[in-house]
């Protein structure tokens, strides 16, 4: 009996085992025991860690998918085929069978007659290995609540890479990345489930002139989202992380602009609940609420504000 090599894995399809054998594969091929060698930065230290990075490594493609050249959008279609791999491998059991899926539908949309430019998707792959290195996420803690955070990115990056295709004709797929999107939405329903349940208690118990100082940020920020978002169940998560935010020296105002700015919203089941996550990551804060250092927490509680440093100033900018 005959089977296809990406039904047996989807690291055995054709187009996959080519690439890593061709000739002119990238220096990131050759360094897969060495996963840092190309890093700005330290290597994730533990699969937090590696889920953050990856987090960042998706926004940071998003761009390429929506302005780059199309054999740069390919490779790093490509490359998220393979960060969706390694999320299946080192997810916790109750995101596992979802992301397993996703990763297996989403095979297909990393395939078309656009040959991929070399090079350009070494943030995505390194990813991908760090993931892998850092071994298995617990389902809760850290561990948990980045797992939401990177899933949620990922989302997004699969949904615009199934509109990438449908704008070039591809319909399997664009097809594909839409089912694998779907998948993704409900390993997200299942691992944002309790970060963000202790996000909504601690946004509940803000004073009301906080809570209210909140409101303010995020009208003048963006007034055309502001009523949608404060009807939503998850804005009490997002007060809470904007007081976060404010509490830890940043401007909420300034971020919020900026999270909206960079990335539509239309495909998003939960405005607030993108929003926590991009505003966590943007503003480095803990995705686990519960980590927060006490001196912001208290801080937070009573509506004042920690002083920020220059550098955290600069990790901001340098983060977007």
């Amino acid at each position: 009996m005959f089977y296809a090599g990406s039904t047996l894995s989807p690291d055995l399809s054709l187009p996959r085992i080519r690439k890593r054998f061709s000739g002119d594969s990238d220096a990131a091929d050759q360094s897969d025991n060495a996963p840092s060698a190309r890093s700005s930065g330290p290597a994730p230290t533990g699969p937090a860690a590696a889920r953050r990075s990856a987090a960042t490594a998706a926004w940071q493609a998003l761009m390429i998918v929506d302005h780059g050249e199309d054999r740069q959008v390919a490779a790093h279609i490509a490359a998220a085929g393979e960060v969706l791999d390694a999320l299946a491998k080192t997810s916790a059991a109750h995101t596992r069978a979802e992301l397993r899926e996703a990763a297996f539908v989403f095979e297909r949309a990393t395939r078309s007659h656009i040959q991929a430019e070399s090079g350009h998707d070494r943030a995505l792959r390194r990813a991908a290995r760090d993931l892998v290195y850092s071994g298995p996420a617990l389902g809760r803690g850290e561990d948990g609540a980045t797992s939401a955070m990177v899933i949620d990115m990922v989302f997004f990056f699969v949904t615009a890479a199934a509109h990438w295709h449908a704008k070039k004709g591809h319909a399997q797929q664009a097809a594909a990345a839409r089912e694998a999107a779907e998948h993704l939405r409900a390993a997200y329903r299942a691992a944002a489930g309790v970060p963000l349940g202790v996000l909504y208690r601690q946004g509940q118990r803000l004073s009301r002139p906080l809570r209210q100082r909140q409101t303010v940020h995020l009208c003048q920020a963006v007034p055309e989202l502001a009523d949608q978002v404060l009807a939503e169940p998850g804005w009490h998560a997002l007060a809470a992380t904007l007081a976060d935010a404010e509490s830890a020296g940043y401007d909420p105002t300034e971020l919020l602009t900026e999270a909206v700015a960079r990335r539509e919203l239309d495909t998003a089941g939960s405005i607030s609940d993108v929003l926590v996550w991009r505003l966590r990551r943007m503003a480095d804060l803990p995705a686990d609420a519960a980590r927060m250092p006490e001196h912001i927490t208290a801080a937070a509680k009573g509506g004042s504000t920690v002083r920020r440093s220059p550098s955290r100033h600069d990790g901001l900018r340098n983060a977007r």
